[in-house]
């Protein structure tokens, strides 16, 4: 069974209290910030979803700005598409996992329906997206959240930060998907050698 949750930082915003959460493997934690440094909102967001059965994970976290509005249409478009993205986490991987996942993470930000949404939304926010499936791990990067993986054998060999920083991209009422040529990132590391079970 499929194990969920997701949080926007307009519900509660954890201002002078951090919390942990475990989502299956998954730990999330969230803070807002000390109000004593001025902190009164919070305008992130997560998505996180696990089927251990199936060998995969899905996550997602959302750094809004001006509002929460663009983190909440984010986690919602998702949401009524988890059905689509799920059809192509369960199977095997494949050859062409790669590019099937891509295209369907670029379908739903490029779509009509979330183009229109977000030139309704007030604010933006950055989006990282990443799934583990067997021993891959894949990340679609937009803006400035950045992805870490803490690993024995990788920290060994000094590797931790997946994903490089980029600013000014996000998606919301300043959109990314509304340029000639989008600014985004994705990747994918096959860590076969190294025993990977959760990120």
């Amino acid at each position: 069974m499929m194990k969920q949750f997701n949080w926007v930082g307009s519900e509660r915003n954890f201002v002078d209290e951090p919390t942990i959460n475990n989502v299956g493997p998954i730990t999330v934690g969230r803070f807002g910030g000390n109000s004593s440094s001025g902190s009164n909102k919070n305008e992130d967001g997560c998505l996180v979803w696990v089927d251990e059965e199936n060998d995969w994970e899905f996550a997602m976290i959302l750094d809004a700005h001006y509002s929460a509005e663009s983190a909440e249409l984010v986690i919602e478009t998702f949401t009524n598409k988890k059905a689509e993205i799920v059809d192509v986490l369960v199977p095997a991987v494949k050859k062409d996992f790669n590019k099937v996942l891509e295209h369907k993470i670029l379908h739903i930000f490029q779509g009509e329906e979330c183009l229109q949404a977000c030139r309704e939304v007030k604010g933006e926010t950055a989006c990282l997206i990443v799934v583990r499936k067997a021993q891959f791990v894949w990340w679609f990067s937009i803006g400035d959240c950045l992805l870490y993986l803490h690993h024995p054998e990788l920290a060994a060999l000094g590797q931790y930060q997946l994903n490089q920083r980029h600013f000014y991209e996000w998606v919301g009422q300043v959109n990314t998907f509304e340029l000639d040529v989008p600014c985004y990132r994705l990747e994918r590391e096959n860590y076969e050698k190294v025993q990977i079970t959760s990120f």
